[in-house]
C-alpha cells in the first residue's frame, strides 16, 4: 500500500515516529514540531521539524558564534559536512552554527525520519 504523502500523512508519518522514538515533542501549530533528543555530552539538543508544501526542513542550534578561531571553525564544519547523511552545518547572519536538512515530503517515512533524528542527534552530541 502506498504511504499517505498528504500533509495529514505526513504529520502523522511525523508525530507516530516520534512517539515510537518516546521523544519528546510539542506541535505549537499544524505541521510544526519541537523536539527534545537527549544527549550524553549535551543534556539535550532542540530540534524544529516544519512540514512544508512540498518539504519537511530541519533546524537545530549547536552554539553561538565562535568567539576564537572563527576561520577553523568555519573550516571544520564544512569538513564534518562531507561526512554528514541529510545535515549540514550552516551559520547564520549572527554567526550562530545550526544544523539543518531538507527533504520532500515523499521521503518523509517512519526510517528516514528516525535516519534524520539520530544523524542530527550524532553531530549535535558526538562532536
Amino acid at each position: 500500500m502506498a504511504e499517505d504523502k498528504t500533509a495529514e500523512g505526513v504529520r502523522q508519518t511525523i508525530e507516530s515516529t516520534l512517539d515510537d522514538a518516546e521523544l519528546e515533542w510539542e506541535s505549537p501549530e499544524p505541521g510544526s514540531y519541537v523536539v527534545r533528543l537527549p544527549g550524553t555530552r549535551k543534556l539535550f539538543t532542540t530540534l524544529s521539524l516544519r512540514a512544508g508544501r512540498h518539504s519537511l526542513s530541519l533546524n537545530a542550534f549547536v552554539v553561538r558564534h565562535p568567539d576564537e578561531n572563527e576561520a577553523g571553525v568555519h573550516r571544520w564544519l564544512l569538513e564534518r559536512n562531507l561526512k554528514l547523511y541529510g545535515v549540514g552545518y550552516a551559520v547564520d547572519g549572527l554567526g550562530d552554527v545550526y544544523l539543518t536538512g531538507k527533504l520532500p515530503l515523499a521521503a518523509v517515512t517512519p526510517e528516514e525520519l528516525d535516519r534524520l533524528l539520530g544523524s542530527v542527534l550524532e553531530a549535535a552530541d558526538g562532536d
